[in-house]
Formats: C-alpha cells, structure tokens, sequence
C-alpha cells in the first residue's frame, strides 16, 4: 500500500456509508479528549485495532464530508511529483502550455535527466495564484462595469 495516490468516486452506496459515518466520526471527535487520550480504531470483522492520530481522524472526516457530497476525493502526497502530462491534466490545460509555463518561469521544475519534474507544492502554488488573478480580473471588470453605468448595484 506505498501508493503515491489514492482516488475515490463516490457511487450511490459509497455517499450512504460515508454519510453515516461522518456524522458518527464528527461527533467521536468531539468526545475525545486529545491530546491526553490517543484515539484507537477497532475492525470488527478481524478483531484487531490500530492506534492513529487525531489528525488522521480529522483528515478522515473530512474524505467522508466530501464523499456524502458526491465528491471524489484524492489523498496525494505532500512530496509528489509530476511530469508534465500529469501536471497539464492537475491544472486542467494541455501539456503545451504547461511546457511555455515552465520556459517563462512560471513554474519551477527538478531535472530528472533530461525530464521535467514539477513538485506539487509548485502546482498547488501557482494554481492558487491563477484563483487569486481571476478573482482579481473580475472584481475590476465589475468596477469598470460600475464606472460606466453597465452594472447596477442593488
């Protein structure tokens, strides 16, 4: 179970289960007293418990909420890499792109021989960026909208 990713697509029973389980792990995780007590998880069917931290619990809850919602949830580690095709389909555009990305500077890259490696970390970054100049952009077309009398504020 070393996998680097983990993808989950909710169907009708999966959104069943984890509503119910949600709402059960939200209210344990108000019972317990952390940091004194150290959460256990048993399996009932094999008999055996794990120890796993409150942390884990919550990141649990929270796979959970997105899985009642019908979201697909992915657990990606922090020290990911992607190639470029990996990185064009995180960022939703084509590998083109992402390449003329890389040559402006706008995204950093490892050498791996040859090959490009961008960190997700980087990727998270400059998608968070791309968010925040959108929002920017439409927040002044609305201004300029407002200044010329198209846009009317109730």
């Amino acid at each position: 179970m070393s996998e680097l990713r983990l993808s989950v697509s909710p169907g009708r029973e999966e959104r069943q289960m984890a509503q119910e389980s949600f709402q059960i792990l939200t209210d344990i995780l108000e019972e317990i007293n952390y940091p004194e007590n150290v959460p256990e998880i048993s399996v009932m069917e094999t008999g055996r418990s794990i120890k796993i931290s409150f942390d884990v619990l919550k990141m649990l809850a929270e796979i959970l909420r997105n899985l009642k919602n019908g979201h697909s949830v992915s657990l990606i580690s922090q020290s990911a890499v992607f190639t470029t095709q990996k990185a064009a389909e995180f960022l939703n555009c084509s590998r083109p792109h992402v390449i003329k990305l890389i040559d402006e500077g706008k995204l950093e890259v490892e050498m791996v021989g040859r090959h490009r490696r961008i960190p997700l970390n980087t990727l998270l970054d400059f998608k968070k960026k791309m968010f925040q100049d959108r929002k920017m952009a439409l927040i002044k077309l609305m201004r300029d909208s407002e200044d010329l009398g198209l846009y009317e504020v109730d």
